[in-house]
């Protein structure tokens, strides 16, 4: 599969009206300090591709719970499709103990939940198939059933944009699970402690970013955005034929949870408009900056924030 920019002002028109994308994984609470939160990184990208204009619904199981009951309705008034969730009849809604040191969060992550189970015999592939964008990560990757699931969506919906966010986290994904999903994607994002773990257990090699990045494009060609974020300070982005880093504006850093989630929001909303990896990486700084100067990974976009964005990443812009 290969992944063309976007070039004729009639396919860009196109794009930026069936900016339709579909998220698949887990949808959890988080439980901050004692508080509350709704989340989880597929969760909270398809929050804020809502936000940031388009179209947007997930796949994932909750538990016949309370719980449960809570995250639908949440995802709804989020303004993201419930068409594709599953309620598991006995595993519980997914939840997550996040600890927070200076602003940094580290996770505790329950197994054996609801997003672990999503049954493949129970998404509408026709359905499906009306999203023009995918966007998947690991940690709902790690139960066999739950990804047997992803690999049917992924195996039979022709998605023009797949988006491979690596998000590692502790005990949930294999060298195996890496490998397959660098098969299917055309983006990847990941950030450097990330491309640490991965070229030695890929490679069995510590390499550097930039060697991390030719062996990887050398190996799955189809991929042709590999986006490593550098946190404050912006983002790198790989091209079939450039590379160049893509600054960020200074914040105020109140939490950095969800800023990743927005930041991918940000970039693939704006791709799937433009076909500018630049403009769409400015615009994903821009994203994940404001919710880590925000609490909580879904804040509310002002007024005039979201016109701005609206502004920033129009074609004709």
């Amino acid at each position: 599969m290969s992944l063309n920019f976007l070039g004729s002002i009639d396919t860009i028109t196109k794009n930026y009206l069936n900016m339709k994308v579909l998220a698949f994984g887990e949808v959890l609470w988080d439980f901050i300090e004692g508080d509350k939160h709704f989340g989880g990184a597929p969760m909270n990208f398809a929050a804020h591709v809502r936000k940031c204009g388009g179209k947007s619904a997930i796949i994932t199981a909750v538990g016949k719970d309370k719980l449960g009951d809570q995250a639908i309705a949440n995802i709804a008034s989020l303004g993201v499709s419930t068409d594709f969730v599953q309620v598991h009849s006995s595993a519980m809604t997914g939840r997550v103990m996040v600890f927070l040191k200076d602003g940094i969060p580290t996770y505790r992550i329950r197994k054996e939940v609801a997003y672990d189970y999503v049954d493949s015999k129970g998404i509408d592939l026709s359905m499906v198939a009306t999203y023009n964008a995918l966007y998947f990560g690991t940690v709902a990757q790690r139960n066999p059933v739950s990804r047997a699931a992803l690999y049917q969506v992924l195996d039979a919906s022709p998605f023009k944009t797949i988006f491979f966010d690596v998000n590692l986290r502790k005990h949930c994904f294999t060298a195996d699970i890496i490998c397959q999903s660098l098969k299917y994607c055309n983006i990847i994002k990941m950030n450097e402690d990330e491309i640490r773990v991965l070229s030695k257990l890929l490679y069995d090699q510590e390499m550097s970013v930039n060697q991390f990045v030719h062996q990887l494009k050398a190996e799955y060609n189809q991929i042709n955005i590999v986006l490593v974020t550098l946190g404050g300070n912006g983002c790198t982005v790989f091209t079939n034929d450039d590379s160049y880093v893509v600054a960020a504006r200074e914040v105020d850093v109140k939490d950095t949870v969800g800023s990743g989630d927005a930041f991918c929001a940000g970039f693939i909303t704006t791709y799937m408009k433009t076909g500018d990896p630049k403009k769409a990486a400015r615009i994903g700084n821009m994203v994940g900056g404001f919710v880590a100067s925000q609490s909580g990974a879904v804040p509310d976009y002002p007024q005039k924030f979201a016109r701005k964005i609206e502004i920033l990443s129009d074609p004709a812009s």
